[in-house]
Protein backbone atom coordinates (compact mmCIF):
# COMPACT_ATOMS: atom_id res chain seq x y z
CA UNK A 1 0.00 0.00 0.00
CA UNK A 2 1.64 3.47 -1.11
CA UNK A 3 1.51 6.46 1.15
CA UNK A 4 -1.83 8.30 -0.73
CA UNK A 5 -3.72 5.04 -0.69
CA UNK A 6 -2.78 4.63 3.19
CA UNK A 7 -4.20 8.30 4.10
CA UNK A 8 -7.24 8.00 1.85
CA UNK A 9 -7.89 5.02 3.66
CA UNK A 10 -6.77 6.66 7.05
CA UNK A 11 -9.29 9.50 6.10
CA UNK A 12 -12.19 7.60 5.00
CA UNK A 13 -12.18 5.18 8.62
CA UNK A 14 -12.44 8.79 10.35
CA UNK A 15 -14.90 10.46 8.09
CA UNK A 16 -16.98 6.44 9.10
CA UNK A 17 -16.13 7.17 13.20
CA UNK A 18 -17.21 10.85 13.17
CA UNK A 19 -20.67 9.47 11.02
CA UNK A 20 -21.19 7.02 13.58
CA UNK A 21 -20.52 9.35 16.44
CA UNK A 22 -23.00 11.49 15.01
CA UNK A 23 -25.90 9.10 14.38
CA UNK A 24 -25.00 7.70 18.10
CA UNK A 25 -25.60 11.27 19.28
CA UNK A 26 -29.01 11.11 17.80
CA UNK A 27 -30.19 8.42 20.41
CA UNK A 28 -33.05 9.34 21.53
CA UNK A 29 -34.64 11.17 18.16
CA UNK A 30 -37.28 9.01 15.50
CA UNK A 31 -36.40 7.88 12.94
CA UNK A 32 -37.92 10.35 10.66
CA UNK A 33 -36.08 12.89 13.06
CA UNK A 34 -32.70 11.14 12.53
CA UNK A 35 -33.16 11.42 8.21
CA UNK A 36 -34.46 15.59 9.20
CA UNK A 37 -30.96 16.08 10.89
CA UNK A 38 -28.76 14.75 7.94
CA UNK A 39 -31.40 16.95 5.66
CA UNK A 40 -32.39 13.55 3.68
CA UNK A 41 -36.56 14.05 4.19
CA UNK A 42 -38.13 17.64 3.85
CA UNK A 43 -41.66 18.35 5.24
CA UNK A 44 -43.78 17.85 2.37
CA UNK A 45 -42.33 14.02 1.48
CA UNK A 46 -42.77 13.53 5.50
CA UNK A 47 -46.25 14.39 4.68
CA UNK A 48 -46.50 12.23 1.91
CA UNK A 49 -45.58 9.25 3.74
CA UNK A 50 -47.70 9.64 6.32
CA UNK A 51 -51.01 9.25 3.68
CA UNK A 52 -49.47 5.73 1.88
CA UNK A 53 -50.49 2.52 3.25
CA UNK A 54 -48.26 -0.33 3.42
CA UNK A 55 -50.14 -3.54 2.68
CA UNK A 56 -49.69 -7.44 3.57
CA UNK A 57 -48.04 -9.23 1.23
CA UNK A 58 -49.54 -12.89 1.38
CA UNK A 59 -49.20 -15.08 -1.92
CA UNK A 60 -52.86 -16.62 -2.94
CA UNK A 61 -53.18 -20.08 -3.39
CA UNK A 62 -53.89 -19.61 -7.25
CA UNK A 63 -51.26 -17.49 -7.55
CA UNK A 64 -47.97 -19.33 -9.29
CA UNK A 65 -44.48 -18.74 -9.63
CA UNK A 66 -44.00 -17.99 -13.47
CA UNK A 67 -40.01 -16.87 -13.21
CA UNK A 68 -37.03 -14.93 -11.61
CA UNK A 69 -35.31 -11.65 -12.57
CA UNK A 70 -32.39 -11.27 -11.32
CA UNK A 71 -30.55 -7.38 -11.25
CA UNK A 72 -33.43 -5.11 -12.02
CA UNK A 73 -34.10 -1.21 -11.36
CA UNK A 74 -37.25 -0.62 -10.23
CA UNK A 75 -39.81 2.28 -9.07
CA UNK A 76 -39.61 2.00 -5.48
CA UNK A 77 -43.48 3.87 -5.79
CA UNK A 78 -44.52 -0.32 -6.88
CA UNK A 79 -43.55 -1.54 -3.58
CA UNK A 80 -46.92 -1.84 -1.68
CA UNK A 81 -46.22 -3.54 1.31
CA UNK A 82 -44.55 -6.69 2.88
CA UNK A 83 -44.96 -9.81 4.74
CA UNK A 84 -43.11 -8.90 8.13
CA UNK A 85 -45.90 -8.11 10.75
CA UNK A 86 -43.84 -5.81 12.05
CA UNK A 87 -44.34 -3.07 9.16
CA UNK A 88 -47.62 -4.23 7.54
CA UNK A 89 -50.88 -2.17 7.64
CA UNK A 90 -49.38 0.53 8.68
CA UNK A 91 -48.62 4.04 6.59
CA UNK A 92 -45.36 4.14 5.49
CA UNK A 93 -44.40 7.19 7.55
CA UNK A 94 -44.70 4.34 11.04
CA UNK A 95 -43.03 1.56 9.15
CA UNK A 96 -40.07 3.74 8.68
CA UNK A 97 -40.22 4.88 12.55
CA UNK A 98 -40.94 1.31 13.60
CA UNK A 99 -37.02 -0.02 12.12
CA UNK A 100 -35.42 -1.38 14.76
CA UNK A 101 -32.30 -1.30 12.92
CA UNK A 102 -32.47 2.12 11.17
CA UNK A 103 -28.85 3.30 12.23
CA UNK A 104 -27.17 0.85 10.72
CA UNK A 105 -29.12 2.00 7.44
CA UNK A 106 -28.23 5.60 7.60
CA UNK A 107 -24.63 4.98 8.18
CA UNK A 108 -24.90 3.17 5.03
CA UNK A 109 -27.13 6.17 3.26
CA UNK A 110 -24.61 8.83 4.19
CA UNK A 111 -21.03 6.44 3.50
CA UNK A 112 -22.42 4.79 0.53
CA UNK A 113 -24.84 6.99 -1.54
CA UNK A 114 -24.84 4.50 -4.74
CA UNK A 115 -26.23 2.01 -2.78
CA UNK A 116 -29.35 1.39 -3.71
CA UNK A 117 -28.48 1.93 -7.56
CA UNK A 118 -25.15 -0.56 -7.87
CA UNK A 119 -24.13 -4.02 -6.47
CA UNK A 120 -20.42 -2.57 -6.76
CA UNK A 121 -20.91 -0.83 -3.71
CA UNK A 122 -22.66 -3.35 -1.74
CA UNK A 123 -20.82 -4.56 1.37
CA UNK A 124 -20.64 -8.62 0.20
CA UNK A 125 -21.94 -9.98 3.75
CA UNK A 126 -25.21 -7.94 2.81
CA UNK A 127 -28.03 -9.94 2.49
CA UNK A 128 -29.70 -9.73 -1.01
CA UNK A 129 -32.33 -7.60 -1.79
CA UNK A 130 -35.69 -9.57 -3.04
CA UNK A 131 -38.86 -8.78 -4.11
CA UNK A 132 -42.47 -10.53 -5.22
CA UNK A 133 -44.18 -9.23 -8.14
CA UNK A 134 -47.29 -10.15 -8.63
CA UNK A 135 -48.29 -9.57 -12.49
CA UNK A 136 -51.81 -9.01 -12.44
CA UNK A 137 -51.41 -6.14 -9.68
CA UNK A 138 -48.00 -4.49 -11.50
CA UNK A 139 -47.32 -4.47 -7.88
CA UNK A 140 -43.67 -5.48 -6.04
CA UNK A 141 -43.76 -6.89 -2.38
CA UNK A 142 -41.13 -7.32 0.33
CA UNK A 143 -41.20 -11.40 0.78
CA UNK A 144 -37.93 -11.45 3.00
CA UNK A 145 -34.60 -9.76 3.83
CA UNK A 146 -34.74 -5.80 2.76
CA UNK A 147 -37.35 -4.56 4.90
CA UNK A 148 -35.35 -1.47 6.33
CA UNK A 149 -32.99 -0.85 3.04
CA UNK A 150 -36.28 -0.95 1.13
CA UNK A 151 -38.78 1.01 2.89
CA UNK A 152 -35.91 3.50 3.73
CA UNK A 153 -35.47 3.63 0.26
CA UNK A 154 -39.24 4.20 -0.86
CA UNK A 155 -39.27 6.69 2.18
CA UNK A 156 -36.58 9.20 0.69
CA UNK A 157 -38.67 8.95 -2.50
CA UNK A 158 -35.94 7.47 -4.60
CA UNK A 159 -36.54 7.27 -8.40
CA UNK A 160 -35.28 3.88 -9.03
CA UNK A 161 -33.37 0.67 -6.46
CA UNK A 162 -31.50 -2.05 -7.60
CA UNK A 163 -33.04 -5.51 -6.74
CA UNK A 164 -31.08 -8.33 -6.73
CA UNK A 165 -33.83 -10.74 -7.31
CA UNK A 166 -37.53 -10.59 -8.68
CA UNK A 167 -39.89 -13.62 -8.36
CA UNK A 168 -42.56 -13.34 -10.95
CA UNK A 169 -46.38 -14.32 -9.64
CA UNK A 170 -49.04 -14.85 -11.79
CA UNK A 171 -52.60 -15.84 -11.49
CA UNK A 172 -53.60 -19.47 -12.78
CA UNK A 173 -57.44 -18.65 -13.38
CA UNK A 174 -58.13 -22.08 -14.15
CA UNK A 175 -57.00 -22.88 -10.14
CA UNK A 176 -58.63 -19.26 -9.25
CA UNK A 177 -61.94 -20.30 -10.84
CA UNK A 178 -62.38 -23.95 -9.06
CA UNK A 179 -61.08 -22.83 -5.57
CA UNK A 180 -63.30 -19.86 -5.58
CA UNK A 181 -66.07 -22.09 -6.62
CA UNK A 182 -65.44 -24.80 -3.65
CA UNK A 183 -65.64 -21.68 -1.16
CA UNK A 184 -69.24 -20.73 -2.65
CA UNK A 185 -70.21 -24.01 -1.78
CA UNK A 186 -69.30 -24.46 1.57
CA UNK A 187 -66.35 -26.21 1.73
CA UNK A 188 -63.01 -25.94 3.58
CA UNK A 189 -59.99 -26.58 1.59
CA UNK A 190 -56.27 -27.19 2.73
CA UNK A 191 -53.56 -27.56 0.48
CA UNK A 192 -50.17 -28.65 1.66
CA UNK A 193 -48.08 -27.98 -1.25
CA UNK A 194 -48.31 -25.40 -3.24
CA UNK A 195 -49.59 -25.71 -6.73
CA UNK A 196 -46.97 -25.21 -9.54
CA UNK A 197 -49.19 -24.88 -12.66
CA UNK A 198 -52.78 -25.78 -13.55
CA UNK A 199 -51.89 -29.31 -14.62
CA UNK A 200 -50.33 -29.96 -10.80
CA UNK A 201 -51.57 -33.39 -9.21
CA UNK A 202 -50.70 -31.95 -5.62
CA UNK A 203 -53.73 -33.21 -3.37
CA UNK A 204 -55.96 -30.77 -2.11
CA UNK A 205 -58.49 -31.86 1.26
CA UNK A 206 -62.11 -30.74 1.06
CA UNK A 207 -63.91 -30.65 4.32
CA UNK A 208 -67.05 -29.42 6.08
CA UNK A 209 -69.56 -30.48 8.59
CA UNK A 210 -70.57 -33.49 6.86
CA UNK A 211 -67.42 -34.94 5.03
CA UNK A 212 -63.73 -34.77 4.56
CA UNK A 213 -62.48 -35.91 1.51
CA UNK A 214 -58.99 -35.56 -0.75
CA UNK A 215 -58.91 -35.27 -4.54
CA UNK A 216 -55.75 -35.22 -6.30
CA UNK A 217 -55.15 -32.04 -8.03
CA UNK A 218 -57.18 -28.91 -9.85
CA UNK A 219 -58.30 -31.31 -12.96
CA UNK A 220 -60.00 -33.84 -10.70
CA UNK A 221 -61.29 -31.47 -8.20
CA UNK A 222 -62.83 -29.40 -11.87
CA UNK A 223 -64.43 -33.18 -12.62
CA UNK A 224 -65.57 -33.22 -8.74
CA UNK A 225 -67.58 -29.97 -9.39
CA UNK A 226 -69.29 -30.93 -12.50
CA UNK A 227 -70.51 -34.27 -10.93
CA UNK A 228 -71.36 -32.23 -7.95
CA UNK A 229 -73.43 -29.81 -10.01
CA UNK A 230 -75.07 -32.43 -11.28
CA UNK A 231 -75.60 -34.72 -7.97
CA UNK A 232 -79.20 -36.28 -7.70
CA UNK A 233 -80.00 -35.41 -3.70
CA UNK A 234 -83.98 -36.18 -4.43
CA UNK A 235 -85.61 -38.31 -1.15
CA UNK A 236 -85.93 -41.18 -3.64
CA UNK A 237 -82.53 -41.19 -4.51
CA UNK A 238 -81.31 -41.20 -1.03
CA UNK A 239 -83.59 -43.88 0.03
CA UNK A 240 -82.35 -46.19 -3.03
CA UNK A 241 -78.96 -45.46 -2.18
CA UNK A 242 -79.34 -46.04 1.83
CA UNK A 243 -81.38 -49.56 1.38
CA UNK A 244 -78.62 -50.85 -1.13
CA UNK A 245 -76.01 -49.63 1.72
CA UNK A 246 -78.06 -52.01 3.76
CA UNK A 247 -78.49 -54.88 1.59
CA UNK A 248 -75.73 -55.36 -0.81
CA UNK A 249 -72.10 -56.11 1.05
CA UNK A 250 -69.42 -53.43 -0.08
CA UNK A 251 -72.21 -51.46 -2.25
CA UNK A 252 -70.10 -48.17 -1.49
CA UNK A 253 -67.24 -49.80 -3.03
CA UNK A 254 -69.28 -50.90 -6.26
CA UNK A 255 -67.18 -48.84 -8.33
CA UNK A 256 -63.56 -48.89 -6.34
CA UNK A 257 -61.99 -49.79 -10.19
CA UNK A 258 -63.61 -47.27 -11.39
CA UNK A 259 -62.20 -43.91 -12.01
CA UNK A 260 -60.84 -41.37 -9.20
CA UNK A 261 -64.12 -38.72 -8.73
CA UNK A 262 -66.67 -41.78 -9.67
CA UNK A 263 -65.57 -44.02 -7.04
CA UNK A 264 -65.12 -40.79 -4.91
CA UNK A 265 -68.55 -39.63 -5.17
CA UNK A 266 -70.56 -43.63 -5.02
CA UNK A 267 -68.43 -44.40 -1.56
CA UNK A 268 -69.35 -40.73 -0.17
CA UNK A 269 -72.95 -40.37 -1.98
CA UNK A 270 -74.77 -39.82 1.72
CA UNK A 271 -72.19 -37.21 3.22
CA UNK A 272 -71.86 -35.27 -0.22
CA UNK A 273 -75.45 -35.31 -0.33
CA UNK A 274 -75.81 -34.21 3.43
CA UNK A 275 -73.44 -31.28 2.38
CA UNK A 276 -74.98 -30.06 -1.00
CA UNK A 277 -78.56 -30.17 0.73
CA UNK A 278 -77.63 -27.74 3.53
CA UNK A 279 -75.57 -25.69 0.81
CA UNK A 280 -78.20 -25.14 -1.56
Amino acid sequence: MTIEEARKRNEQIERKTLMWQEINSLEDKTNIEKLKHFNLITNEREKEIQEIYFERYCLKDWEVKVGTVKDQLIDPKLIVGTCHSDYFEKTLFESLNSLKRFDRVLNNLKNNPNYYTSNETRNNNEKKIGLAYKQQEHKYYINGDGNHRLITAKSLGFPKILINEITIYQEAKKIKDILLWVRKNGFEYKIEKDYKDENDSNPIELFSDYIHITINGINKLICFKEKYENLNVSNFKLKIYKFKSKLLNGYRNKYSHSDEITHLFHANYLEISEHKLKNK
